[in-house]
């Protein structure tokens, strides 16, 4: 565990998130964290955290080169490991049965919207720490980060990373939403973008610029339109940043504010496919140089006693 080395674990809280109280028995948060930790292990992968684990709790303490690396990987564990012990203190669990216990003379029992509200924004500054990990990660490029199985299937895909993927569908940058839709990022690729473009010239299409690439630019569309249609269908909402989702329903023409129905959902999704099937198509004409013009309607001759529909 990346915490209380010297039993100095509730001030390290205190710092990480500003809002843990360091009078705070560190031992009640001790299994948030343990469950937070494996969820940030899941996304930078195991081999670099134990890297940071044995640098962390060696005699000499964190090496100067590894601090900031430290501080990264602490702050989202800290955030969600806070909220989820906060959500079970509500109410306290005794013997007798569940407990909402409150000293009425100088505190007052938030309401229901404010409670989830202040949830919606911690899961906001949690997401926002896990993108400034990933972020750190991307830029410095430690081994045990280029070695992992996300980082690595990710670099065989036409679109990298979130900055990339921002320029084709908006996800508010978000390099864990990105590292979340990789694998329907290949799923897509291999399923439509690749079997529409063919296997001829496909290596050269990965290394291509899609600034100068009418066709590259075109098949990254399609690729993120696909990919978010089958994350729309597939993943739970709650972990995609929030905000996303919904402001883009209210883009696409849905009026009202309440969280997106699973009709929305199902709506939005076709929607999206439909736009990439139209990309699709554009990548097949701009690969082959196509300028022919299409017939939309039938010529018919007024001599004639019949006509064409």
């Amino acid at each position: 565990m990346i915490f209380n080395k010297n039993n100095n674990g509730s001030k390290e809280l205190r710092e990480l998130t500003g809002s843990y109280f360091a009078s705070n028995d560190f031992a009640k948060i001790k299994a948030d964290i343990t469950a937070a930790t494996e969820e940030i292990c899941r996304i930078i992968g195991l081999p670099l955290y134990k890297k940071i684990d044995d640098d962390y709790n060696s005699e000499t303490g964190i090496s100067d080169d590894n601090k900031d690396l430290l501080y990264k990987i602490q702050r989202p564990i800290a955030i969600l490991a806070s909220l989820r012990m906060y959500q079970k203190n509500d109410l306290s669990h005794e013997d007798s049965g569940r407990k909402f216990k409150i000293d009425s003379d100088n505190e007052k029992l938030p309401w229901e919207w404010q409670l989830n509200r202040d949830d919606e924004l911690q899961m906001d500054e949690y997401y926002r720490a896990v993108d400034s990990l990933i972020r750190h990660l991307n830029d410095k490029k430690p081994e045990e980060w280029t070695g992992s199985r996300l980082y690595k299937l990710s670099q065989l895909m036409l679109i990298k990373n979130a900055q990339d993927f921002e320029e084709y569908f908006p996800i508010n940058s978000s390099e864990r939403l990105y590292m979340l839709l990789v694998p329907f990022i290949k799923e897509a690729q291999i399923i439509h973008v690749k079997k529409a473009f063919g296997t001829a010239g496909w290596d050269d299409l990965l290394i291509q610029d899609p600034d100068s690439s009418e066709t590259k630019y075109a098949a990254c569309k399609a690729l993120s339109l696909y990919a978010m249609s089958l994350a729309l269908q597939r993943m739970p909402i709650q972990l995609f940043p929030f905000g996303t989702l919904k402001k883009y329903i209210k883009e696409m023409g849905a009026m009202n504010s309440e969280p997106a129905s699973l009709n929305d959902i199902k709506i939005i999704s076709e929607w999206i496919e439909l736009d990439a099937e139209i990309w699709i198509n554009q990548m097949k004409k701009a690969k082959n140089n196509s300028t022919d013009q299409y017939q939309l309607l039938p010529v018919n001759d007024s001599n004639k006693k019949y006509c064409k529909l």
